[in-house]
């Protein structure tokens, strides 16, 4: 720590900028030493906006029987402020091939290897971009003895370029085994769904039965595996003691998987978190972006109330709509009409976002699901769906972002609405019916309003022997 005065300038670690002036002699550090203060006031800048993905590197699987991911280009920030640049759309190797020396180079060539292995480190993966830099090109250099006489007698890199890595870490998914903990729940539907991938490796027939047996569990698992990533269980202690410290900051300060994989250093601040990966004998079952993907959002402005004196929840909280969202579109594009018609949210999932859209089967045969049997074993309020407006619609859903999830083993209300200008378009071919769920925790939307613009689509209360129009 430096001790100063006042009115005197501070200059113990700051950033050396290179100082021209006339008659100096500059060498190759001098102009180091600007590109690295450059660097370092980007830097500082990249600080100040946060961290997180800008734009850009959606992750895909093209192939779910091969272990190659698709990542689109795109722009990250990492948490030292360093910008992730990948200008080009990438195909990334999960399964590092050896290169091979063609039969003619020297006596002997590298083996093809097998081409149908069975990866044996099967497990959940976190894949993250880091920011990574080589040399290309060259150029003429003299060199540094009297006798070069200015010409040119070696040459140099031309470009320092920069660019991305890829890196997959294991979770290690199976090391928990308390079932009062979600770690150890998921752990548990780990272990249960291994020997099901194996027999749908090996199986040689129909294998209908045995999906149909595979998609609930893997359905839950993915949910608990995304709000591990979320901290949704070590959060929910936050109301009960906002005032534990450590060192100063809240204890709610870090929270979630992420979280635990910084602390023991597996996770980097030079890493962007942008999938989760899960790898089975039979292939990879699921890439999931929103359980561990951030949009870019600055620091807390208090680490003593970081919950609260910061964006982070409001940014889970969007995140966990889109991962719904993206894992209830997966259902719809896998299961059958009659299954999604037959779902019971419990069979497929633990926690719901404060807020989603479900879609519901409508006309021309537009895919969904049945939402009474859907919510069946839930606390719904009498007569639902009400109707809410449309003008209320994206207002309430980005609203709901800093609510907690709904955790339906609590069997606690929730709200169904539907809403009139999707309502109309029912008998339309275009029409993508849904109904929106939300917590009950959430201010309600279909309270009793007059508005004769909307009488086919109002909700009414009975007061005083008289009839009032929502």
């Amino acid at each position: 720590m430096a001790s100063v005065d006042l009115n005197s300038p501070v200059l113990t670690g700051g950033i050396l900028n290179t100082n021209f002036f006339n008659g100096r002699v500059l060498v190759a550090e001098d102009l180091t030493s600007l590109q690295t203060a450059s660097a370092q006031h980007q830097q500082q800048l990249g600080r100040v906006l946060g961290a997180g993905v800008a734009w850009g590197m959606n992750v895909t699987l093209p192939d779910p029987t091969q272990p190659v991911l698709q990542v689109t280009k795109g722009l990250a920030l990492n948490r030292k402020g360093q910008a992730v640049s990948l200008p080009v759309d990438a195909q990334v190797q999960l399964v590092k091939s050896a290169e091979m020396q063609a039969a003619t180079a020297g006596l002997f060539a590298i083996c093809q290897p097998p081409q149908n292995l069975v990866p044996t480190n099967l497990d959940c993966y976190l894949l993250t971009v880091s920011p990574a830099s080589g040399y290309q090109g060259s150029a003429p250099m003299t060199g540094s003895s009297s006798l070069s006489s200015g010409f040119a007698t070696s040459c140099g890199s031309a470009f320092a370029v920069e660019g991305v890595q890829f890196n997959l870490l294991p979770l290690g998914v199976s090391n928990d085994t308390d079932p009062n903990t979600l770690r150890g729940q998921a752990a548990q539907l780990f272990c249960s769904l291994n020997p099901l991938w194996d027999q749908l490796a090996a199986a040689t027939g129909s294998t209908a039965s045995l999906q149909a047996q595979i998609a609930p569990m893997l359905s839950k698992f993915r949910n608990l595996m995304a709000h591990l990533c979320f901290g949704t269980d070590k959060f929910q202690g936050f109301a009960a003691n906002p005032f534990g410290r450590t060192n100063g900051d809240s204890l709610f300060a870090e929270y979630g998987l992420l979280d635990d994989l910084r602390d023991i250093g597996a996770l980097t601040d030079c890493a962007v978190p942008l999938a989760l990966v899960y790898w089975t004998s039979a292939g990879i079952q699921f890439v999931d972006m929103w359980s561990v993907r951030r949009p870019v959002f600055a620091a807390t402005a208090s680490h003593a109330w970081a919950p609260l004196a910061g964006r982070r929840r409001e940014v889970e909280g969007l995140a966990m709509f889109l991962q719904f969202q993206c894992q209830i579109a997966g259902l719809l594009k896998s299961l059958s009409a009659s299954t999604l018609s037959n779902i019971q949210a419990t069979d497929y999932f633990q926690y719901l976002p404060a807020a989603g859209l479900l879609p519901i089967a409508g006309v021309q045969g537009f895919p969904g699901f049945s939402y009474p049997q859907f919510f069946s074993n839930q606390t719904v309020r009498p007569n639902s769906p009400a109707y809410t407006r449309d003008a209320k619609f994206a207002a309430f859903i980005s609203g709901s972002f800093l609510y907690p999830p709904i955790d339906l083993s609590s069997n606690e209300l929730i709200w169904l609405y539907l809403v009139p200008g999707n309502s109309q378009l029912s008998n339309q071919s275009s029409a993508a019916p849904y109904v929106i769920f939300a917590s009950a925790h959430t201010s309600y939307q279909a309270e009793s309003r007059y508005d004769a613009s909307y009488f086919d689509f109002s909700n009414y209360s009975l007061v005083a022997g008289e009839f009032i129009v929502a």
